[in-house]
This record gives structure tokens, C-alpha cells and sequence, in this order.
């Protein structure tokens, strides 16, 4: 039976950040190409095709969702670099269990990050005003790959509230290790270095070392400058790496509008280390090492 391991996030989480560094220390000669990193998309529509042996253009929605488990049955993985994914482990429409089977799953790294830097992120990206960010950051059916002009590359991912992700996840009693966006700022060779491990990739700390640098957030912005990315959005072309400071939405938010992410994402933001409820320091960022 194929194993599965997988690179989860709400998305602007980091996921591509970590796919960086980890194609650096799965490649040979530890260089990192922006536009061919390693992993497949766990929503890939040819992907599931050739899994399925069918065209998924010809199903409907509910029909994809219950099909996608089974096409991971049949996939053939040609390399042991985790799948990305930005799924919650929830039942999509017409769907009978979440996206993949539990019995597959060896492992998963699961990314997660302030929603208040997600939500300025997620704006940018889908070129979405900053009340609409706010609203899909809180919407139990936020989902990706659906379009009403055509056909997109990926299938339907339901992605869910950054709250019920999150949850999703961390309550689903999986092989899974949690690390914190913030934490591979402040720390990023120990949170890499857990990363690899979660994931049994060889990273020996020297190369490791080389490998954080050469992956460092503004190297990557320069690259995407000077070449593009693929993976970059219509909305912001050749702006797929920002800063990435984590905080940088106290300069960006209204005050109501930070209160309102705390308000909705709370509970879960507590949890995850996020806030401080009493408003006294809302999102500091602490070095500590990577939960789980």
C-alpha cells in the first residue's frame, strides 16, 4: 500500500517556504530552482486523472469529492518528497471521509501561522479587499480550485475556516508534527531540522545550515524578481514572497479589524500560542522550539 506523507497549511502559511528547503536538501548539489521545487499538489487534477484512470472533468463536484481517497489508493509516488496540501481533514461535499486515507498516512507537518499575517497575505494574493480576507479567513466552506469561467488544474479543495483547519488537524489523532511559522522565523534551523526528521529526510547540520541560508525569504523574493514564479498569483505577479516578518499586521490592520480575527479565531489562537486575550501583548513573537 502506498504510504503517504504530508505537507499541510492554511494557505500563506509557509508551505512553499518549507518545499524550498527541503527540494535544497533532497537535491544533490543542495540548489534550490524556485520554479522546479520538489513535491506534487495533493489536488493536482492530472494527478488524479492518471490515479483514477478517468477525466475528472467530467465529474461533478460531490463525484471528485468522494473519489480523491481512492485516487491516492492507486497513485504511484515517484520520489519521497511529502505532498503539499492546504485541505482540512474534513468531509468535502458529497465526500464520505476526508481526502486521503488514514491507513496510508505516515506523517504530516503541519504549518500554521498568526491569522492576522494570514490575513494580509491572503489578501494580497487573491487580490481580495481587506473585509473579504477577513470573511474567507472565516467561512467553514472557504475552498480552492472552483471556478465558474473553466476548468481548473487542481480539484476542489475544501479548505474551511483558518480556525477550523487548524482543528481539524491537530484533533484527528495522526502521525502529525506541528511547527509554527513564527517559530521557523526566529529559530529556522531547528524547525527545519524537526521538519526533516518528521519527514526522515537526511538534513546533516552543515548542509542544513547552507540550505536555510541559501532559502532564506528575501533570496527567494530576489530569485522570484529575477525569474518569476510560477506558483505566483495574477493578482500580485512575481510577488509570491513577501517579507514575512511575522507582526507585519499591526501596520496594516485596523484595530478593529485585529479584534475581529481575535474574536472569531480565539480559542484556536490561544491554543496554537497566538495571543494573549487579555490584549495585553497580542501576537509577540517568542522563540521556542516547534510544538509536537
Amino acid at each position: 500500500m502506498n504510504q503517504l506523507r504530508l505537507l499541510a497549511s492554511y494557505p500563506r502559511s509557509g508551505n512553499t517556504w518549507v518545499r524550498a528547503v527541503l527540494s535544497g536538501l533532497l537535491n544533490e548539489d543542495g540548489v534550490v530552482a524556485l520554479n522546479a521545487l520538489g513535491g506534487v499538489v495533493a489536488a493536482d487534477r492530472a494527478l488524479i486523472d492518471e490515479a483514477l484512470e478517468i477525466e475528472t472533468s467530467d465529474l461533478l463536484p460531490e463525484e471528485e469529492g468522494r473519489l480523491r481517497a481512492m485516487a491516492f489508493r492507486n497513485w504511484q509516488p515517484t520520489s519521497s518528497f511529502p505532498l503539499k496540501t492546504h485541505d482540512a481533514w474534513l468531509q468535502a461535499r458529497g465526500a464520505d471521509a476526508p481526502p486521503f486515507a488514514r491507513d496510508q498516512i505516515t506523517a504530516i507537518v503541519l504549518i500554521v501561522r498568526d491569522p492576522r499575517d494570514v490575513v494580509v497575505s491572503l489578501a494580497r494574493y487573491f487580490g481580495l479587499a481587506m473585509p473579504d480576507a477577513i470573511a474567507a479567513l472565516g467561512h467553514s466552506r472557504f475552498t480552492l480550485g472552483v471556478s465558474a469561467t473553466g476548468l481548473r488544474p487542481h480539484v476542489a479543495q475544501l479548505v474551511s475556516s483558518w480556525s477550523d483547519h487548524a482543528r481539524s488537524w491537530l484533533d484527528a489523532d495522526l502521525p502529525l508534527t506541528l511547527v509554527r511559522y513564527e517559530d521557523l522565523v526566529a529559530a529556522p534551523h531547528d524547525g527545519f531540522a524537526a521538519i526533516a526528521r518528521a519527514f526522515d529526510i537526511p538534513a546533516p547540520s552543515e548542509r542544513l545550515a547552507r540550505v536555510v541560508e541559501t532559502t532564506r525569504l528575501d533570496r527567494l523574493a530576489a530569485a522570484e524578481a529575477q525569474t518569476g514564479f510560477r506558483e505566483s498569483s495574477r493578482f500580485a505577479p512575481n510577488r509570491f514572497f513577501g517579507a514575512g516578518t511575522p507582526g507585519a499586521w499591526r501596520d496594516v490592520l485596523t484595530a478593529a479589524q485585529a479584534a475581529q480575527i481575535v474574536r472569531e479565531h480565539g480559542a484556536i489562537m490561544d491554543r496554537l500560542r497566538y495571543n494573549d486575550l487579555r490584549g495585553e501583548d497580542l501576537g509577540a513573537v517568542v522563540p521556542q522550539p516547534p510544538i509536537g
